[in-house]
C-alpha cells in the first residue's frame, strides 16, 4: 500500500499494518523493518526500544477491519473461504496490501474491499458464480441500516407531472441469482435458484433490512423513477420498454405506488 503525501513514519506504520510479510518482517527485525523505511533515528529507537508494540498496534488495525468486514460480508466470506480453501480471507490481505483502506470510517471499508475484489471474482472462473451477488447484497442490506434519515417536512401529492421523492434508505438491486432466498446461517451450504431478478430494499420499521420483489415493468418503473423522471414519463419509458400502454398497465402502476407509499419507499412528489 502506498500513502501519498505522508511522511516516513506514517508509511511505516501503514506498511506494518498492511503488509502481507510485516507480521514476520517485524519479529525478526523491528529496526531493520523501519530504517529501510527512512524512517527518523530517534522514531526507529522508540520503535526498536519495544518491538512488540509495532506488533501489537498491526494486531489491533488488521483485527477491527477483520471484524467490521466479517460482520457485514459474514455468508459472502463463509462461502467464499468454504469453497476455495480460504479465498476471501487471501483477498482480503492482497486488498490490504495492494490498496488497503482509504476511509476514515471502518464502515466504509467493505465497499472499498468489494470495489476492488468484484472484477476480480467476476472474471475468475473457479469463484462460484452467486458469490458477486450475494456480497452487492450483504452489502446493500448493511448500507440500508446506516443511510441517513430522511429530511423532515412534508411532501408534496404525488402527481403524474412531477419526479417522486424516495427514501434514502431505499435502493432498487438486480442480481442474477436469488440469492434474497439463502439461509441467513453463515454455515450454511444451500445455492440459490438462478434468477434474475430485481429487488426493492428498503429500510423497515424496526431499521432492518426488507426486500420487495418487483416485475420487470415494475422493476423499469421504478429505475426510471428514481432517475429523477417525472411520474408520467416514467410509465412511458417503461412501458415502451415492455411494449405495451401506460393506459393498459394503469391499475398496476398505481398499485404499485401505493404499496412504495406505504413501505416507506415513496415520500410523494418532489
Amino acid at each position: 500500500m502506498t500513502v501519498q503525501g505522508s511522511t516516513p513514519l506514517e508509511r511505516t506504520l501503514a506498511d506494518a499494518c498492511f503488509e502481507l510479510a510485516a507480521g514476520a518482517d517485524i519479529g525478526a527485525d523491528a529496526r531493520g523493518f523501519v530504517a529501510k523505511r527512512g524512517v527518523a533515528r530517534d522514531d526507529a529507537d522508540a520503535i526498536a526500544s519495544a518491538p512488540p508494540r509495532l506488533a501489537v498496534y498491526r494486531s489491533l488495525v488488521q483485527n477491527g477491519l477483520k471484524t467490521v468486514v466479517g460482520k457485514v460480508l459474514a455468508r459472502t466470506r463463509a462461502r467464499l473461504n468454504a469453497s476455495r480453501s480460504g479465498r476471501f480471507d487471501a483477498d482480503f490481505a492482497r486488498f490490504l496490501q495492494a490498496v488497503g483502506p482509504r476511509t476514515h470510517y471502518l464502515r466504509d471499508v467493505p465497499d472499498e474491499l468489494l470495489a476492488w475484489a468484484l472484477p476480480q471474482w467476476r472474471a475468475d472462473p473457479a469463484v462460484p458464480e452467486y458469490v458477486t451477488d450475494l456480497a452487492i447484497h450483504e452489502s446493500t442490506e448493511f448500507t440500508l441500516g446506516s443511510a441517513p434519515d430522511d429530511a423532515p417536512g412534508a411532501s408534496s401529492p404525488v402527481a403524474i407531472d412531477r419526479p417522486l421523492r424516495f427514501a434514502r434508505a431505499a435502493r432498487l438491486v438486480r442480481h442474477a441469482w436469488r440469492v434474497h432466498e439463502l439461509s441467513e446461517d453463515p454455515s450454511a451450504t444451500d445455492l440459490p435458484a438462478i434468477g434474475p431478478v430485481a429487488l426493492m430494499a428498503y429500510r423497515n420499521l424496526e431499521q432492518g433490512a426488507s426486500w420487495l420483489e418487483l416485475t420487470p415493468l415494475a422493476a423499469s418503473i421504478v429505475d426510471a423513477l428514481m432517475a429523477e423522471r417525472a411520474l408520467g414519463d416514467a410509465l412511458e419509458q417503461a412501458c415502451a420498454a415492455h411494449h405495451t400502454t401506460a393506459s393498459a398497465v394503469a391499475m398496476d402502476a398505481a398499485r404499485l405506488l401505493a404499496d412504495l407509499s406505504e413501505r416507506g419507499i415513496v415520500l410523494g412528489a418532489r
